[in-house]
């Protein structure tokens, strides 16, 4: 059997590389192979491997630094006659990775073949096109060994690929040519261009489903992390390749390579150690939601839980919400329902527990007997007895409860889910809420409300458990008077809220008037604008914010300044550019505070804090010692 050249290019981190060699050393492949590292004498400087008997590892050194196409030319130069595997640095293998990954690039018509991996590559796991960390609990080794049972021999095509780990058959190099540098030297788009070039001359690439290759994302040549995207790459392959719309994401966006993915996304949570519990809600979010994520954070090293939800009129979304993962599956009902429910034995699931139905198919009440699972019901609102959920009249007013014929009329032309009339829509929530193993309620009243209608079901009240919730301080309140333009200080208000934001300190900045030019706000800075105002109206308005600190950073010799008046008129400690009047009229003032009109943002902020701190101070000795005199210049 014809070895094949496992090409190792190494140009910053030698000790990745040594890595990288000894788990291909320690893999177990019928198909014989010689490791060639190369590099120029300073990346290779701490490299060391030690290959066991009918090993071979070559190191090839090379007299200069070459880019990534180059240096890679010149090893697939060394052996004419053989197959290569491009393995970068950073890099991990495991199992018999190689045979799998050559056995894919035997196929009649196959150039190159690509991997799954976990960072930098055209196939990602858990999500796709990132940078991920491997999944809770997973190493290298155990994801391989999944990969490599759920997808044995099945792989998808994709227009173009790169990656970490890239098989290429030699008849594929002979007809291609060279790889050529792509207006960068890290690799991503001398692979993507090869590919490209490769599929222009009649070979297929591929993603082989059943060979994952860890990676840190690293890289041989630099941060290989999708940096393509934004550097000048990118507009270069969209000029030499315009068959292909984003070859970058072409993988990423492929069906078949999702499918390849989900397939051991339902394998792993099959295999866990943990019970499974799916949520079924609506799709709204909201506090339904919020509850949701609160119990799934509560139980998350006891249970993996998925939800259930709608997506369309008649088809639902089975999904992990754990942060970086990306499992979905899709079902129609109510055809699909029997898919469904094998689907979620063969996860593992013990338990539903159904938050509610608005938007759901009326066939996901047939799911709990269809699996031989028991379910739990939580009454969020009173869906169970109100087609409206909420107990409102047409006005969005409490409709007092009437009875039957009354709720009849209430509805009567409002849509109802599932058109069911009051009296088969409270007969069909009953039954299911009996069939119940738990019905929970969050206060005694929904207990009650619920209770009246629906008989011979116990409802246990249990308060929504909560996490608790740090109370922050109170911010110092920040207030400019007037309209804001860059002569009144806007740019430094601007600079003044991305300091605090930036270094998390407790001040807010409000604009009482209007700007000149749009300047950042909440929620993306402490910052929010009143607007326009009548000038008449400013002193109660100002009343109104409750200001902690007045604040006038201009940026101009000011002459006299009537919105300083008003400040003058209050108790408010003032922040003021030591500039045209302002010194001469704040002269004597109780809590006033000078700053140089050119300060820095951090210099400004720490005069608006010390002056909120110094007034609390006074204020706070005024009500102790009623009599004593209040404050002194600062």
């Amino acid at each position: 059997m014809r070895p094949v050249d496992v090409i190792v290019p190494v140009r910053g981190n030698a000790a990745l590389a040594t890595h990288c060699v000894a788990s291909v050393l320690a893999s177990h492949n019928v198909q014989p192979c010689e490791v060639i590292v190369v590099g120029d004498a300073d990346a290779l400087r701490g490299f060391s491997a030690t290959p066991a008997d009918g090993q071979h590892v070559m190191v090839s050194r090379q007299d200069r630094s070459l880019d990534y196409a180059g240096t890679l030319n010149r090893a697939f130069a060394l052996h004419g006659d053989r197959d290569v595997v491009v393995l970068q640095a950073d890099a991990e293998v495991a199992g018999n990775w190689l045979d799998r990954l050559v056995a894919h690039g035997r196929i009649r018509g196959v150039g190159i073949v690509g991997t799954f991996t976990n960072a930098a590559g055209s196939a990602t796991y858990p999500q796709p096109h990132a940078r991920n960390a491997l999944p809770e609990g997973c190493t290298v080794e155990s994801l391989a060994t999944l990969f490599a049972r759920t997808n044995a021999g099945d792989a998808a095509d994709v227009p173009a690929l790169f990656g970490p780990c890239l098989h290429i058959v030699r008849a594929c190099i002979d007809a291609v040519g060279e790889m050529r540098a792509v207006a960068t030297d890290d690799g991503h788009a001398s692979e993507i261009d090869f590919a490209l070039r490769a599929r222009a001359a009649g070979f297929a690439a591929r993603i082989a489903g059943d060979v994952f290759v860890g990676n840190d994302g690293e890289g041989s040549f630099g941060d290989r992390a999708m940096r393509v995207e934004t550097h000048a790459a990118r507009p270069t392959l969209a000029h030499l390749h315009p068959e292909v719309a984003d070859p970058v994401r072409a993988a990423a966006a492929s069906a078949e390579v999702r499918m390849l993915a989900g397939r051991v996304d339902l394998a792993r949570l099959a295999g866990s150690s943990r019970p499974a519990i799916v949520f079924v809600s609506h799709a709204w979010g909201g506090g339904i939601r919020r509850h949701m994520d609160d119990l799934a954070a509560l139980i998350a090293g006891r249970a993996d839980v998925l939800y259930l939800e709608p997506a369309d009129a008649d088809t639902v979304r089975l999904h992990w919400p754990r942060a970086g993962e990306r499992f979905e599956a899709w079902f129609r009902l109510p055809g699909d329902l029997p898919v469904l429910a094998d689907t979620l034995r063969a996860i593992g699931v013990v338990r539903l527990h159904f938050h509610h139905v608005h938007g759901l198919p009326q066939a996901i009440l047939q799911l709990p007997a269809l699996c031989g699972l028991p379910y739990d019901s939580t009454l969020h609102d009173y869906y169970a007895i109100c087609p409206q959920y909420h107990l409102a009249d047409e006005s969005g007013r409490y409709c007092g409860e009437p009875d039957e014929p009354g709720c009849a009329a209430c509805i009567r032309g409002r849509p109802v889910q599932w058109s069911l009339d009051i009296r088969t829509w409270r007969e069909t929530f009953a039954s299911f809420l009996r069939g119940a193993a738990r019905v929970i309620a969050p206060s005694r009243d929904v207990a009650e409300r619920i209770g009246r209608h629906v008989t011979g079901v116990a409802i246990d009240v249990w308060p929504h458990p909560e996490r608790p919730l740090a109370v922050p301080a109170s911010p110092v309140r920040v207030v400019t008077l007037g309209n804001l333009s860059p002569e009144k200080g806007l740019a430094v208000v601007a600079q003044c809220a991305d300091d605090a934001k930036r270094r998390g300190l407790p001040l807010v900045f409000r604009v009482l008037g209007a700007t000149t030019a749009p300047i950042a706000l909440s929620p993306d800075s402490p910052l929010t604008i009143h607007g326009s105002y009548d000038e008449s109206a400013l002193s109660r308005l100002l009343a109104a914010e409750r200001a902690d600190v007045l604040f006038f950073p201009v940026q101009v010799p000011e002459t006299y300044s009537y919105t300083l008046s008003v400040a003058l008129a209050t108790r408010t400690p003032i922040v003021a550019s030591a500039l045209g009047a302002f010194p001469e009229r704040l002269a004597g003032r109780p809590a006033m505070r000078l700053v140089p009109w050119n300060a820095t943002p951090r210099e400004w902020n720490a005069a608006l804090l010390e002056s909120a701190s110094g007034a609390l101070r006074i204020e706070s000795a005024s009500s102790a010692a009623p009599g004593v005199p209040v404050g002194a210049p600062s």
